[in-house]
């Protein structure tokens, strides 16, 4: 696996976040598929909690400038 820093990591933690927000309310309309956005939003969830867990690490270690606390929104917050 590629060097992966906390500064990168918390950018994608952030980006995947509002991937998540803005597919499920591109699920509400009436003309989409629902279940497939359903399913792309567990993808990404699925994907941010790895991260949450890879950002965890690094946090331990000392190498992250944020707190994780504060980098999670909610209903995410409860992955830290």
């Amino acid at each position: 696996m590629a060097n992966v820093n906390a500064r990168s990591l918390s950018v994608c933690i952030q980006a995947l976040q509002t991937a998540i927000k803005h597919n499920d309310f591109l699920a509400q309309s009436s003309t989409v598929d629902k279940d497939d956005y359903e399913e792309s939003s567990y993808m990404y969830e699925l994907e941010l909690a790895k991260l949450v867990e890879l950002y965890k690490a690094e946090e331990k270690q000392g190498n992250a400038n944020i707190p994780l606390k504060d980098l999670l929104r909610a209903p995410f917050d409860k992955m830290g």
